[in-house]
């Protein structure tokens, strides 16, 4: 078969598929929810308060915390209501690439948290085989300025108005399906 041939093939296979349908679970002031599978970028000062949230809503998750060094208290974790049972944390230094892979590639959290420390695309790409074959969620806390690459599936800015979360969606590349 010609490659011309077979590029076709390719194209009219890739045309007839309905895009992926996600899984979206309930997410604290986000309306249709995270999709799971997928890269997810959060910045703002109230990030971490949100995605405790996240976990407080769903007790059943179990979920890896990746950290070049320690940071985040458990015990104020677990004054917000979230269980520390379903946690695990992880000091991982500076090689976050490859700590993360095995973490997404043992298949057993439904979310990992980790400190957005990659400038390369093929590290985004990697992790994103990897977030679409294990069904986890890959939480990406950002810097200042949210990443340009394109295997980020989601991006949030999160800030506080008085009691609630004032959330900011500035990339979104999936939807739920009409």
């Amino acid at each position: 078969m010609a490659a011309s041939e077979r590029l076709n093939e390719l194209k009219a296979l890739v045309g007839a598929m309905d895009f992926m349908v996600r899984d979206f679970i309930p997410a604290p002031s986000i309306d249709e929810g995270i999709p799971r599978g997928v890269i997810v970028e959060l910045s703002g000062p109230a990030r971490t308060e949100w995605f405790l949230q996240l976990l407080k809503l769903h007790p059943e998750f179990r979920t890896f915390w990746a950290e070049c060094e320690q940071s985040v208290l458990p015990t104020a974790i677990h004054q917000r209501g979230v269980d520390l049972q379903k946690i695990t944390f992880g000091i991982i230094g500076k090689n976050t690439t490859q700590a993360l892979r095995r973490v997404l590639q043992s298949q057993l959290f439904q979310f990992v948290i980790a400190p957005n420390e990659f400038s390369e695309l093929r590290t985004y790409k990697a992790f994103q085989l990897l977030t679409e074959k294990s069904n986890t969620t890959l939480f990406l806390l950002g810097k200042k300025e949210p990443a340009t690459a394109w295997p980020i599936s989601l991006q949030l800015s999160i800030g506080m108005e008085g009691e609630n979360f004032k959330i900011k969606v500035l990339k979104k590349k999936h939807g739920r399906p009409q």
